[in-house]
């Protein structure tokens, strides 16, 4: 029976699933999925897959994909965005499947260094206050009984002390590696990279993924490629390839090395190499050299500082006269002219220093290399080498940002509003090339799958972004399922026109429906200006009692997320990450909002490039480009609302382009009913409860 049948099978009424689980129904749009999985890793290829939510798209790739790995013990890789669901697959949907099948295949789960504990520095801790030694003491007693080391897996006593804890315990990417620190089979991180190699199916996240494209031996070869939330997969590629150094990186780098403000001695680096590997080194005359290359870093420190400091004053966005913003300011640059003028000498001063320090590391790492393997000066010799790597890898990146010669890259500055430190930045103009040739493939086969990859049930845009079409149009094969779930009958859609004040117009609409209905609320905001400012407003007009919570202002969005649903009329207002990848089924969420229709800021470095190389090609950019992707982040906020199928909301857009804007086609055909345009906000209101009222009284009849 080939692969196809078997996973059909599995699915029908009746097969392993419904043996499984007894409430398990056969979906029509999950079957077929299954079924091109199944075709494509037969065949070979890639394939775009856009399911909605209620799909169960995990079930219908993970069958498939562990029927094969039985089969031809070829290697596979599942990838997701979030770490959330990257457990959900390894410990309950990974799980269930194998035990449906009755079959056996080695699984792992594999996440970036940085989620592992490091024991090293568990036991190197120093605790600043009785609750973080609390916590110290319960990693500690955890660490003991774990087998994976997993620092998302350790339940804190108090989350705000762990936030503090946390990374002074993880394994660092940077400076941790088998040559510090000489742990070996004790080291977590080194146990789940075995456990990949030995894996046959391995769930990792988009973030390592991106990673091990560009570094050879992160993960094991594969040849199946499965990437669940793929929409989000180019942002994630993007922030893997950009580059960027600041006065903040090279002060860590000083930091790292033990030299402090004022010509103070740290507990870094250089302090250990004085206390433990001087007294090793053989020789008068090879100690004092050290000893002497090292009190030249101590008292160059202050001077590299303060030359850092200059350098990033010349570059900062506003130090052209021309003033800042209090929300921050990017400001492009295409060549070290423009950047700098005419005036190179900050920048050939800390390059110089970078030098110094890089040799003066090197040259002490070669001392210390005399000592015998197992002493101290053993892994302190690779964290010189390390160190002095690091400060050359700054250096390089620092050359190649100033002189900003690569066509293909875009280069900027930025400042943050609560600073004046500046940081030169730059990015590929697109991750296309690179996805297509260093990712896709590198495996036999590929599957991209998410709730919106489309716009208007076109694929070229997201194919585009992934070096995946050509002339506007996908070269690999695409497929769209419907959702299972009544959705016409389930939502209903306005669009308020409340005038030009954002804010404004969207607290009055709020306050109304707050006060029509005790339901909880979700606003999408495009802006952390807007939303702050919305919140004021709010603040003033929602009914006595409603809990009023805003992401970064009353708290991070994990705990406002928790605090939401658990709540009831409660009205949560969000940026970015709440627009995707939060579930709120049935009563959590019944009410959203959109503030706006989502398009990238123009003036982004990267957007701006990106439409100069389309009207280079005779494109409109904003048809071509911001539409589209404006589109997908619309599907992904408005995807918050229906997560089930007896699930009822309404969704109000606070943006009069949805009704009137000659581009408002793609957006209108996102959405499953036909949005009515209101001006009087008590009068939307009301039939908004009217509607979620109605759907309550049907499912209590049984209707």
């Amino acid at each position: 029976m080939g692969l196809e049948a078997q996973a059909l099978a599995a699915l029908k009424p009746g097969g392993a699933l419904a043996r499984y689980w007894p409430l398990y129904e056969e979906r029509h749009a999950q079957v077929e999925l299954a079924r091109d999985v199944a075709r494509l890793l037969e065949t070979g290829g890639i394939l775009m897959a856009e399911a909605p939510t209620g799909v169960g798209k995990s079930v219908a790739y993970l069958l498939p994909a562990v029927l094969h790995a039985v089969e031809s013990h070829e290697r596979i890789v599942v990838a997701t965005c979030t770490k959330s669901l990257q457990d959900q697959l390894f410990e309950r949907d990974l799980p269930a499947v194998l035990e449906a099948l009755g079959v056996s295949v080695p699984i792992a789960r594999l996440k970036g260094k940085a989620n592992y504990l490091c024991t090293r520095l568990l036991e190197m801790a120093e605790p600043r206050d009785d609750d973080e030694q609390e916590a110290v003491d319960a990693l500690q007693q955890w660490a003991a009984g774990d087998p994976y080391g997993d620092l998302d897996r350790f339940e804190a006593p108090d989350a705000e002390v762990w936030r503090r804890v946390r990374p002074r315990v993880a394994a660092d990417p940077q400076s941790c590696s088998g040559a510090v620190c000489r742990r070996g089979r004790e080291c977590f991180w080194a146990r789940a990279r075995r456990a990949a190699g030995e894996a046959r199916i391995t769930v990792v996240n988009h973030a390592l993924l991106a990673r091990a494209a560009e570094a050879e031996g992160l993960l094991p070869e594969y040849d199946v490629l499965i990437v669940d939330e793929a929409h989000r997969l180019e942002g994630v590629l993007l922030s893997q390839l950009e580059r960027s150094v600041s006065r903040h990186r090279i002060e860590e780098l000083l930091r790292q090395t033990g030299t402090l403000k004022g010509g103070k001695r740290g507990s870094g680096l250089l302090s250990r190499v004085r206390s433990l590997a001087l007294p090793l080194l053989l020789g008068d005359s090879t100690r004092d050299r050290v000893h002497g290359d090292l009190e030249r870093l101590s008292g160059r420190a202050d001077e590299a500082r303060a030359d850092i400091d200059k350098l990033f004053t010349q570059v900062a966005p506003g130090a052209d006269g021309k003033g800042g913003s209090p929300y921050g300011v990017r400001k492009r640059f295409r060549s070290q002219q423009e950047l700098l003028g005419r005036d190179l000498n900050a920048l050939q001063v800390v390059l110089e220093h970078c030098d110094v320090f890089a040799d003066a590391l090197r040259r002490a790492a070669g001392a210390v290399a005399i000592a015998e393997a197992g002493t101290p000066g053993e892994e302190l010799q690779a964290e010189l080498e390390l160190l002095s790597a690091r400060w050359t890898f700054v250096r390089d990146e620092l050359m190649t940002l100033t002189e900003a010669v690569d066509p293909e890259w875009v280069y900027w500055r930025s400042q943050s509003p609560k600073s004046d430190v500046a940081e030169l930045r730059g990015a590929p103009v697109t991750v296309g090339p690179f996805a297509r040739q260093q990712l896709l493939a590198r495996s036999r086969v590929a599957v991209l799958t998410s709730a919106t990859l489309s716009s208007a049930g076109d694929f070229g845009w997201t194919a585009e972004r992934l070096g995946l079409a050509r002339d506007g149009r996908a070269t690999c094969e695409t497929a769209s399922y419907p959702s299972p779930f009544p959705l016409a009958q389930q939502m209903r859609a306005y669009v308020y026109d409340g005038g030009p004040d954002e804010a404004a117009a969207v607290s009055e609409v709020v306050a109304q429906l707050a006060r029509s209905a005790v339901r909880n609320m979700l606003v999408l905001f495009t802006s952390h200006e807007r939303l702050k400012r919305a919140r004021t407003k709010l603040a003033s007009l929602l009914p006595r009692g409603r809990l009023l919570m805003a992401q970064d202002v009353d708290g991070p969005p994990g705990l406002l997320v928790e605090r939401f649903r658990k709540a009831r009329g409660a009205v949560l207002l969000g940026v970015q990450s709440l627009w995707e990848g939060v579930d709120f089924p049935g009563e959590t969420l019944e009410m959203l909002v959109v503030a706006k229709l989502p398009f990238s800021v123009p003036d982004d470095p990267i957007v701006e490039a990106r439409g100069e190389r389309l009207r280079e090609l005779g494109q409109d950019p904003f048809r071509a480009d911001a539409v589209p992707e404006a589109v997908v982040r619309f599907r992904q906020g408005v995807g918050r609302l229906i997560r089930r199928s007896d699930d009822a909301g309404v969704l109000v857009v606070c943006d009069q382009r949805l009704a009137t804007a000659s581009y408002r086609g793609p957006f209108r055909a996102s959405l499953p009913v036909e949005p009515e345009l209101w001006r009087d906000a008590r009068a939307l209101a009301a039939e908004a409860a009217r509607f979620l009222t109605e759907r309550d009284e049907a499912a209590r009849e049984g209707v």
